[in-house]
Order: C-alpha cells, then sequence, then structure tokens
C-alpha cells in the first residue's frame, strides 16, 4: 500500500514536470505563410523608420529623433523576434532577422548620426569648406547605402531558403 502510494505520488510529479517541462510561452505559427508575414512586417517598418531617419528635408533635429525612433523600435522588434517560436523546429529566418534589427539599431545609433552631424556641418561650412567636405559626405552616405543592400540581401537570401524549405512563395 506505501509502494502504491509513492509511485502514484512520484508518477503524478513526473506528469506535471514534463506538461510544464514543453511548454513555450513563445508565440507559435501553424501557418508558414503568417510567420513570414510576422517577420517581414517587422522589417518592412525599420525599412520605413530607417528611411524617415534619412529624409533630411525637415531638418537634422526631426531626423535625430528619428533616429531615436528607429532604435526604440529595433528594442521593441526583437523582444518580438525573440517572443515567436521557430516554425517547425527552423528559426534560420528569425535569426537573420535579428541580426537585421541588430544592424539598424547599430544604424540609428551611429552611422546614420554621424552622416546627420556631418551634413549640418557641411550645411554650416564655406563653400570652401564644403569642396573639402563633400567627398566625406558621399563616402559616408554610399557607406550607409551599401551595408544596408549587404544586410537586407541577407535576410533575402535566407527567406529564399526559408521559403523553398517549407514550401511556399515569396511576393515582393
Amino acid at each position: 500500500m506505501k509502494f502504491g502510494f509513492i509511485f502514484s505520488a512520484v508518477s503524478a510529479l513526473l506528469l506535471v514536470t514534463a506538461c510544464n517541462f514543453n511548454n513555450d510561452s513563445r508565440k507559435s505559427f501553424d501557418d508558414v505563410v503568417k510567420y513570414n508575414d510576422f517577420i517581414v512586417d517587422h522589417i518592412n517598418a525599420l525599412d520605413s523608420a530607417y528611411i524617415l531617419a534619412l529624409a533630411t528635408d525637415n531638418g537634422i533635429d526631426v531626423c535625430m529623433k528619428k533616429c531615436d525612433s528607429l532604435v526604440g523600435l529595433c528594442d521593441q522588434t526583437a523582444m518580438d523576434f525573440k517572443g515567436i517560436q521557430p516554425y517547425e523546429g527552423d528559426s534560420s529566418l528569425t535569426m537573420q532577422a535579428l541580426a537585421y534589427t541588430q544592424f539598424m539599431k547599430n544604424n540609428g545609433e551611429k552611422e546614420i548620426k554621424k552622416l546627420l552631424k556631418l551634413i549640418e556641418k557641411y550645411e554650416k561650412a564655406s563653400i570652401e569648406e564644403q569642396e573639402a567636405m563633400v567627398d566625406e559626405v558621399q563616402t559616408s552616405a554610399e557607406n550607409i547605402d551599401k551595408n544596408y543592400e549587404i544586410e537586407i540581401g541577407k535576410v533575402d537570401k535566407v527567406q529564399k531558403k526559408f521559403s523553398a524549405k517549407h514550401n511556399y512563395t515569396v511576393i515582393k
């Protein structure tokens, strides 16, 4: 009798532990297209914030604030990405999206602000000083664009492999 009680108690404890052990509270997706769209929607939001941070028509101060907004959006996006489960055990797209998010955060914190400060200095400079700075401004802007193309290209490449593996078509 004593053995039966102990056996039942231990069995119940193991069952409760096993059920809670596999309980992943992260958001899961049953549909690969919804999983893809969740990630792409976040990336598109980052891209929009990135474009606004570089839109100097409204002034450098506005762009600096947009950089801060981009950084905040990157933090939220990273949390959202960390809050989802891999699709059928495949986290490649999420991991690349997280790397892209970190790249965009770095851009918002450093690279774009550096360019904006350089543009501000250029705008306040004399004609002679501007002539001396033009290559530096252009090189900085080109580097930001080039690095963006590299990073978004990495996302596209992983997304293409992910879509082939999970048998869906990516529509651009």
